[in-house]
């Protein structure tokens, strides 16, 4: 009947018949979908909980069954601010292998679902990735955001057999209830098989968590672990990448192919902070990091700069005493530490067009990001 009505209601309106047979193909594109997806109720799913996936890009186990980039044994150490922010999932993913056309997301939010300057789909969403012989291809998702957060990846082209899938789960959430579902005639396999190479590290700022990008898939880091053969691990605290000691000796503890120093946008004086603090923590940092990785490789990362810094004079000022802190740390260390790298403003490289409001990186700056990251990690890691 519905069809019906508006077939009649195009000929009322004197559409030709070439007009009304791409709308009868629409419509009936749409309800096929609606049906095919209706027929997938979640109790028809076969789903696994997150504790039955390996997450990459941790460097905890999880033994208390909590997701989150900090261990229970180190809360007592840090700052609370800063101990919740170590709940926020992001640089998280899992890894499955399905033949599946049909795949569910869905998990419990415990904060906001959006920011004023940053979307639900980058602050709660999860995103997913077909791995190919070329790469990785982007799969879209429809999505429904509240009490909780469910995402449907319907009508996927598969050739036959198992495909890999990695799955970013949310950049600023903290998950509870997480679970992947797919129908029960089909398979779904976690991967939980690492690679040998050790972790890139990186401590920086709310911009390495992955502010303001569109979707979790787009935040430079993980981007950047979708580019090289390493593994990243996500250490960006929003407002809180402060060089602080408790992260750097808990970073110390593990072996990694870099660690990566990004915490500049966090030393100003919102934050209590100056670039003769910057200058103290970062030597501080380094020292620690090298007297138990001699031969680990370290970048030490420029502030990238604000879209206004050319039109309006505190700002730059405040990104450029940063900055001339930072290389006055590297050219003071460089000859101390083997190993010692600096990425500059200029080779990170972002413009007026990479932000989103004047301090954080949009999709465009994050490419930026990422691609300034891989090229300064493939020149000391070759």
């Amino acid at each position: 009947m519905f069809v019906t009505s508006i077939i009649l209601k195009l000929q009322f309106f004197g559409r030709d018949q070439a007009t009304i047979g791409s709308v009868i193909l629409g419509l009936m594109f749409v309800l096929c979908t609606s049906a095919l997806s209706a027929q997938h109720k979640d109790e028809d799913l076969n789903w696994k909980s997150i504790s039955e996936f390996k997450v990459f890009g941790s460097l905890n186990t999880f033994d208390n069954g909590a997701v989150r980039r900090f261990p229970d044994s180190l809360h007592k150490d840090l700052r609370e601010r800063l101990w919740n922010l170590s709940g926020n999932t992001a640089g998280f993913y899992i890894k499955f292998k399905t033949d599946s056309p049909f795949i569910k997301v869905s998990y419990t939010p415990s904060g906001e679902l959006s920011f004023p300057h940053m979307p639900a789909t980058g602050v709660s969403g999860v995103d997913l990735y077909l791995k190919t012989d070329q790469g990785f291809d982007w799969v879209r998702g429809g999505y429904s955001f509240g009490k909780t957060v469910n995402y449907t990846f319907s009508h996927i082209k598969l050739a036959d057999g198992k495909h890999e899938f990695w799955l970013y789960l949310p950049l600023y959430q903290s998950i509870a209830d997480f679970k992947v579902g797919t129908p029960k005639a089909y398979s779904l396999v976690p991967i939980r098989e690492s690679g040998d190479q050790n972790p890139i590290i990186v401590y920086g700022t709310s911009i390495a968590q992955g502010a303001c990008a569109s979707r979790a898939g787009m935040a430079w880091t993980n981007i950047l672990g979708r580019k090289l053969p390493y593994p990243v691990v996500n250490l960006g605290f929003s407002g809180n990448g402060r060089l602080e000691t408790e992260v750097i000796d808990y970073m110390a503890n593990f072996k990694a192919s870099a660690f990566v120093l990004d915490c500049m946008p966090n030393f100003t004086s919102g934050q209590g902070l100056s670039p003769e603090a910057a200058i103290a923590r970062l030597t501080a940092s380094i020292t620690t990091l090298k007297k138990s990785h001699p031969n680990t490789p370290i970048l030490i990362v420029e502030h990238a700069g604000y879209s206004d810094g050319e039109v309006q004079i505190n700002r730059y000022h405040t990104y450029n005493q940063l900055n001339k802190a930072t290389k006055e740390v590297y050219n003071q260390l460089k000859s101390t530490y083997d190993g010692l790298y600096l990425l500059t403003k200029e080779e990170i490289g972002l413009t007026s067009d990479s932000f989103v409001d004047g301090t954080h990186p949009n999709d465009h700056g994050m490419l930026q990001y990422a691609q300034a990251y891989e090229k300064a990690l493939n020149e000391l890691l070759k």
